[in-house]
């Protein structure tokens, strides 16, 4: 006999009696045996939160119900307030079987799906039910509710650093459509972000500042935007409040850090090493009467990131074995009451020029020039001090990376896009990239956010015509998913995001540096490729990138060939090895996102 379904059998009326009022009564067999229900979670008190919707609310197993007859159960599992008899059949989940596991997030959708109220805690009894008509015992727990919102999160170095484990996850409060949290912050920087939204990218969805990254320590309905600059905290505890739909946020002191506060302190150099030949600098009129004194860059004050404050002079003149100090100003005590005289013993030496040398405690140089210094004072580990003397800096890196999501994703472990130097032009760069749809980038003389420079744009989004103004932002992608070429140009500061222009040039072709539109490559995106096909003489093949930054009619300083299958640009290189090709018809592809090529003939 082929088992069937209990409803259908009910239906059938062996088991129904009838009343005059046509009533329906089901009548299952006196022997039949109903499931046992157990759970670990039987008599818990449980909070649900929507940071942890994919953790396991809680299994359950049962015993199989017995119909005493040959038939298909089905098992339902049901929801009521303890003490209520299950009359209006809230069911959290039918069709399951035994052992049966919910997640948070399913088990706080059913409950407010069953009229449960969010934000509320419930005494609640669950049963499993066989074909609606066996019904085990319940058990119980108290179950708190929440409002299904997107979580949000404090992450940074001033909640112990940038990875998931670090994030601060704050709480939503729905009657002013907020979240908020208080917690201690140590110096350094933070943003906000929701890491859940995306589970292979937790930076999908971040909130940092709409403009430059600075101090914040107490101010009402700051502006954030997406991929914002980092938000810097000088340390202590405080209450954050952020509203997502106004991309504000609002933030209190209630304790400031117990560190040195340096903010506004003055610093000056000191000494008859300080040359007169610095534009600014004025004979020592304090007690201490020695030499000249220069104000450190900055209107004199530090800037400050992560309780580490720095002062810096620029390109400062030093006279060759003179003495010279870094001082509070006038050597008197700054606006935090503290003041000191940095010498020789303050000297990074593995960082310095090899020219800096000790003059009895004083700093000197061996050879007058020019310099850069910088002191650090580090009120996290007791206001140690640090001085880097440096030959001056070269006016261009002699490097630069790409890294973003707009072009493949912010972590440097896996975005490797270097840029090609303009052949004998140093404030100049390009690199032919594919850029995603969404997302932004920026660029880095290293591979790495903690040396060297980095820097985005000016601009919130993609201008008219592509052309952009070095900035703190991130470079907002175009918007179409496609090759770009990004040119850089440090000397006006400007950076070009436009459609890639490619030439082919020279004797195959029967002219040389030519911006021929016969000769360009199409831009073929929905192939991930440039291409060009023609009919070729028999010579040298050339090809050129395009842009108008590059100096006019220097067509071999963005050279680049196929060679072995692989593009290899000129840079800043000689000329490269030639590739011959023959009079024939000849299609050349061009992959900038893997950089190979093909030359078919």
């Amino acid at each position: 006999m082929k088992k069937l379904n209990i409803l259908f059998l009910l239906i059938t009326g062996l088991f129904f009696t009838f009343s005059c009022t046509d009533d329906i009564e089901v009548m299952v067999p006196n022997d039949a045996i109903v499931p046992v229900l157990t759970s670990a979670i039987d008599g818990s008190t449980i909070v649900l939160s929507k940071i942890n919707e994919n953790d396991q609310f809680g299994t359950f197993e049962w015993t199989d119900a017995d119909f005493k007859l040959d038939v298909a159960v089905q098992y339902a599992l049901e929801v009521d307030v303890q003490g209520g008899d299950f009359a209006g059949h809230k069911t959290i989940a039918t069709g399951i079987t035994s052992p049966y596991s919910l997640s948070v997030s399913d088990m706080n959708k059913a409950l407010l799906a069953a009229g449960y109220e969010d934000g509320q805690s419930y005494d609640i009894s669950l049963r499993v039910v066989a074909s609606n008509y066996l019904a085990s015992e319940a058990i119980s727990m108290t179950v708190t509710t929440y409002f299904d919102v997107e979580p949000y999160s404090v992450i940074g170095s001033a909640v112990g650093g940038w990875n998931p484990e670090n994030d601060q996850y704050m709480s939503y409060d729905k009657t002013t459509d907020t979240y908020n949290i208080t917690l201690d912050l140590k110096p350094g920087e933070f943003k906000f972000r929701a890491p859940k939204i995306d589970s292979s990218n937790p930076w999908a969805v971040n909130l940092g500042l709409s403009g430059d990254s600075r101090v914040i320590e107490e101010e009402a309905n700051v502006a954030l935007k997406q991929d914002g600059s980092n938000i810097q905290t000088n340390g202590g505890n405080y209450t954050l409040t952020l509203s997502v739909s106004g991309n504000t946020f609002s933030i209190v002191q209630n304790a400031a850090s117990d560190n040195t506060d340096w903010t506004g302190v003055e610093l000056d150099a000191v000494g008859d090493g300080v040359s007169a030949d610095n534009a600014d600098a004025t004979a020592d009129g304090s007690s201490w009467a020695w030499g000249n004194v220069l104000l450190a860059d900055n209107g004199a004050v530090p800037t400050a990131a992560a309780g580490v404050y720095t002062w810096t002079w620029t390109g400062i003149v030093l006279e060759a074995n003179q003495g010279f100090k870094l001082r509070t100003k006038n050597g008197e005590a700054g606006v935090n009451g503290i003041n000191f005289a940095a010498g020789f013993d303050k000297i990074d030496i593995a960082n310095s020029s090899a020219k800096v040398a000790d003059d009895g405690g004083n700093i000197t140089v061996t050879e007058k020039g020019a310099f850069d210094i910088t002191i650090t004072i580090d009120a996290t580990n007791g206001d140690a001090k640090k001085i880097v003397i440096a030959d001056p800096a070269p006016k261009y890196p002699a490097a630069l990376y790409l890294i973003g999501d707009g072009v493949g994703d912010w972590d440097w472990n896996n975005t490797d896009l270097p840029m090609v130097p303009v052949n004998g032009t140093p404030n100049q760069f390009w690199k032919i990239v594919w850029m995603n749809a969404t997302g932004g980038f920026k660029m880095a003389s290293e591979k790495s956010w903690d040396t060297g420079i980095n820097f985005g744009s000016a601009e919130d989004a993609y201008p008219a015509g592509g052309e952009y103004t070095k900035g703190g932002n991130n470079i907002s992608v175009p918007g179409t998913a496609g090759y770009y070429i990004v040119v850089v140009d440090l000397d006006t500061d400007k950076i070009s995001v436009v459609e890639p222009t490619v030439y082919l040039t020279g004797d195959a072709v029967g002219s040389w540096g030519n911006e021929d539109a016969a000769n360009i490559f199409t831009v073929d995106n929905a192939n991930e490729k440039l291409t060009i096909t023609k009919t070729l003489a028999a010579a040298e093949l050339r090809m050129f990138v395009a842009h108008p930054y590059f100096p006019a009619g220097d067509w071999w300083r963005t050279e680049f060939m196929v060679l072995d299958g692989a593009i290899v640009p000129r840079g800043n290189g000689g000329d490269q090895t030639r590739v011959s090709v023959a009079a024939l018809e000849t299609t050349i592809d061009l992959n900038f996102k893997a950089m190979t090529g093909t030359i078919a003939q």
